[in-house]
């Protein structure tokens, strides 16, 4: 379990985050605001969420019968993740495209939100460890 984690928090959550790593230090660079609501107000945050969204997908197809049921509602939760980011992504994409007016708070505020929601279904799609007190709480990732 520890193994699994980790090597999903290295490979999937801290290299994802290296995108809005790299908005900071090209803000930075040209001297413009480098806010929270700067760093993923074009959408980045969306894109992360999609992926963590899709690698819980992945995880849970073929893992076998155990733990069937909340792997379904896992699976089902992971792909509303990942239509209303990959489609919210889309739009925010196309406004900025077409120079129309985009609100940065909101689409910061929709991003962290679907960002933090995408946690779950992955927590789900990580075997808890055998012995567990709690093997059906919402998340044990702790």
């Amino acid at each position: 379990m520890t193994e699994k984690l980790v090597k999903w928090f290295v490979f999937s959550v801290v290299i994802a985050l290296l995108l809005i790593l790299f908005n900071f230090l090209l803000l930075l660079t040209a001297n413009a605001p480098a806010g929270l609501a700067q760093l993923v107000g074009h959408g980045e945050l969306l894109l992360i969420a999609a992926g963590l969204a899709a690698r819980a997908i992945g995880d849970v197809i073929g893992s076998g019968d155990v733990r069937k049921i909340p792997k379904l509602i896992a699976s089902g939760a992971a792909v509303i993740v990942l239509v209303l980011a990959s489609f919210y992504f889309s739009h925010v994409a196309a406004s900025y495209a077409l120079n129309q007016t985009v609100n940065i708070d909101v689409v910061f505020f929709v991003s962290v939100w679907l960002y933090v929601i995408s946690f779950g279904p992955v927590s789900r799609a990580i075997e808890p460890p055998s012995g567990n007190k709690f093997p059906n709480s919402v998340f044990y990732l702790v």
